[in-house]
């Protein structure tokens, strides 16, 4: 079926005498299924609405993604009840959420349930939400805080006018904005989307984290007051729906917020920007799969608007579009006011624990740096992205070490609770006073985390003023941004973290960024290890030095040499680029190739291996004949690897197993065969998913 064929609602004639729809449900099964319409809906039902629908032995809500009529069919299943009164999705969003389906190999009613926020089930209790809703509207003032029109430095202007260029073109090219920390990227947005406004359109502006919404929309407030909508999943559901009702009904034109902010239902659309475009948290660990990126450039082309992709440490995908034309590179060298770039100093940890005799939590030069910015009353950040007291549990006598049962890694300690707790299964137990293998002596603590170095900094520096902001510390609604804003009024001098501290905050106060450990993430056995802590390293620096004084950038390090950290000392993306290259082609990795990753788990170790290596044999027999079908010059390239563990072997109760993909862009491969993998019959209790250009193979 085509997508003409897809939206098109059929000319009655005199032969048709049923009105049928097909309806995509929200399951993991194919589809979508038809249904015969009942006469007392026909006057009702429209494409883009939510039904309920008989499904095998009970009944499902789906949406209706057609409606035609035609000649009576046997055994056809009647549509129980419309469950809105008008249609919650446009063609558009259909169209998109089809897209989704087809290329993250989910089944449609799962690409539309990831696109819609959560329904207020009650109609009388949307309706009352809405008319409350519109009162408070009514009588709130709008927030303005009356930051200054900045004047552009030239390379703005420039990006600017790069924009403007594309608005002006019937097939714009996606934009990625290069700009070093402070370069003023957020001011380019801005006076993007004002253009957008000013010619009747509407925008959309997608940050990494949660975390950094409340920043940004302070400062777009200002811009937008009551034109400014923010969606994100820390809204309630009720929020969220009158937020998205909002949008819809077209009081909203810009909306602002991570991830799912790319399908708002916005119409006229004519600006997406994307921030921060590297960060890995725009890809989704459930289905459908999506990388936002990809979404995003498919609704830009489909709506005609403008894809802006902002980073100072772009991912390596899409730099490699830059250079081959796919994609307008527009760059920003030079900080706004010509503010200086941070220095940055390594510490060989290696040295140091020689010199101290002991293990190093804070280096002698960084606590001096540290007591120095005590004594100036200036902001310290110091980033370790590991969380809790110590990071493994280990008794002398024995050597046993405490592990979670349900994962196979080790349990981190966790001071402040007294427990022993698994990061991945959340699986905790009491800290015992003796080894609970052996029954003698007292566990050592190894290793530690931003819990142990909040614990030293204020052993050392009694009277300083301490905030931690981890997974641990954020678990309330609200104690982000409450954390985040005592430290930017000043309140505390020292903001210890994990990677939330490291994206896109202006905290013009901050002097000193110490990296307590810089090889956390070089540990990681994923290919995109080496990228992932130079973007880090880079992005954290570049918190340091953001108002008149300059900054000073500490990085603790056991590996001084390696090219992630020798490149990000010096805030050289584009040598460290260069660097990497060569190794990703050398080994089939992307952006050279695109990957599958295909994950089976089980409780049954054995039977999850089983089904891998059916999972193998089936794609070689696929690709065997697709290769027949074809002359040999046009021959897929692709390779099967595995089965194999993946790194983390047992998580949660589950042994898992992977069969990966390593695919040339030329390769004629249809989508279809993936969905294909998912429909295979495996044994009980064994689970398979289909992951397509993963982030990440951990």
């Amino acid at each position: 079926m085509t997508q003409s064929e897809l939206f098109k609602t059929a000319e009655p004639i005199e032969t048709l005498e049923i009105l049928l729809a097909d309806i995509a449900l929200a399951l993991p099964v194919d589809g979508p299924f038809t249904y015969r319409v009942p006469a007392d809906l026909e006057k009702v039902i429209q494409t883009g609405m939510r039904v309920r629908v008989p499904f095998k032995n009970h009944e499902a809500e789906g949406y209706v993604v057609r409606v035609w009529r035609e000649v009576p069919r046997p055994r056809l299943k009647t549509v129980t009840a419309c469950l809105d009164e008008k249609p919650v999705l446009s063609l558009k969003m259909l169209e998109l959420t089809r897209w989704v389906a087809l290329r993250y190999a989910s089944s449609w009613g799962e690409a539309i349930e990831n696109a819609l926020p959560k329904w207020v089930k009650s109609g009388s209790r949307a309706r009352k939400a809405l008319a409350k809703d519109e009162l408070k509207e009514k009588d709130a003032p709008v927030e303005t805080e009356g930051f200054a029109k900045l004047k552009l430095t030239a390379e703005q202007a420039e990006s600017l006018s790069k924009f403007r260029e594309m608005m002006g073109s019937e097939n714009p090219k996606p934009i990625l904005l290069y700009g070093v920390t402070g370069s003023g990227k957020s001011e380019v947005y801005i006076r993007a989307i004002h253009e957008v406004l000013s010619r009747g359109r509407t925008a959309i502006c997608m940050v990494p984290e949660i975390a950094l919404t409340e920043q940004i929309r302070r400062f777009f407030i200002s811009h937008f007051g009551d034109k400014l909508e923010v969606l994100h999943s820390r809204l309630g559901d009720t929020e969220r729906f009158l937020a998205w009702t909002r949008i819809r009904e077209g009081q909203r034109r810009v909306v602002l917020g991570p991830r799912s902010a790319v399908f708002a239902p916005l119409e006229n659309l004519g600006l997406i920007i994307l921030d921060e475009e590297h960060e890995g948290s725009y890809k989704q660990d459930t289905s459908p799969r999506y990388h936002v990126r990809e979404v995003a450039q498919k609704r830009a082309e489909m709506e005609n608007a403008v894809f802006v992709m902002g980073s100072a440490t772009p991912s390596l995908e899409v730099m490699s579009r830059a250079e081959s034309g796919q994609v307008l590179l527009s760059e920003l060298k030079q900080r706004v006011d010509g503010r200086a770039l941070p220095l940055v100093q390594l510490i060989d940890l290696k040295e140091e624990r020689h010199i101290q005799k002991k293990s190093v939590i804070l280096s002698r030069k960084l606590a001096s740096e540290i007591e120095l910015n005590l004594q100036r009353r200036e902001g310290t950040l110091l980033l370790l992205n590991r969380r809790g007291f110590s990071t493994h549990i280990q008794c002398p006598a024995c050597g046993f070490s405490e592990v979670c049962a349900l994962c196979q890694v080790s349990l981190t300690y966790h001071q402040e609770e007294g427990i022993l707790l698994c990061h991945y299964c959340n699986f905790r137990k009491e800290m015992g006073e003796k080894c609970s293998d052996c029954g003698t002596g007292l566990m050592n603590l190894v290793g530690y985390g931003t819990e142990k170095v909040e614990s030293e900094v204020a052993r050392r520096w009694p009277q300083a003023r301490i905030l931690r902001l981890d997974a641990d510390t954020v678990r309330k609604k609200g104690s982000h941004e409450e954390i985040l804003k005592t430290f930017r009024d000043q309140k505390a001098d020292i903001l210890i973290g994990t990677q939330m501290i490291a994206k896109g905050f202006d905290f013009p106060h901050v002097t000193l960024v110490g990296v307590v450990l810089a090889d956390v993430g070089l540990m990681l056995p994923d290919f995109r290890s080496s990228e992932r802590t130079f973007q880090l390293l880079t992005q954290v620096a570049g918190r340091a030095g953001r108002g008149l004084k300059i900054g000073r950038v500490i990085v603790q390090t056991y590996s001084p040499e390696h090219a992630s950290i020798r490149y990000a000392q010096k805030h050289d993306f584009g040598s460290f680029y260069r660097f990497e290259m060569p190794a990703r082609a050398d080994y089939r990795y992307p952006p050279f190739v695109r990957l599958v990753n295909i994950m089976i788990r089980g409780k049954d170790e054995r039977k999850a291996h089983q089904h891998a290596r059916e999972i193998r044999e089936f794609l070689h027999e696929k690709l065997s004949l697709q290769e027949k079908q074809l002359n040999r010059s046009q021959s897929p390239d692709v390779e099967i690897i595995g089965p194999a563990p993946l790194p983390f072997f047992k998580l949660r109760g589950h042994y898992r197993w992977h069969v990966m993909l390593k695919i040339s862009h030329a390769a004629p491969i249809d989508p279809a065969l993936f969905r294909e993998i998912l429909r295979l019959k495996k044994p009980a209790a064994v689970f398979s998913a289909v992951d397509i250009d993963p982030v990440s193979i951990l």
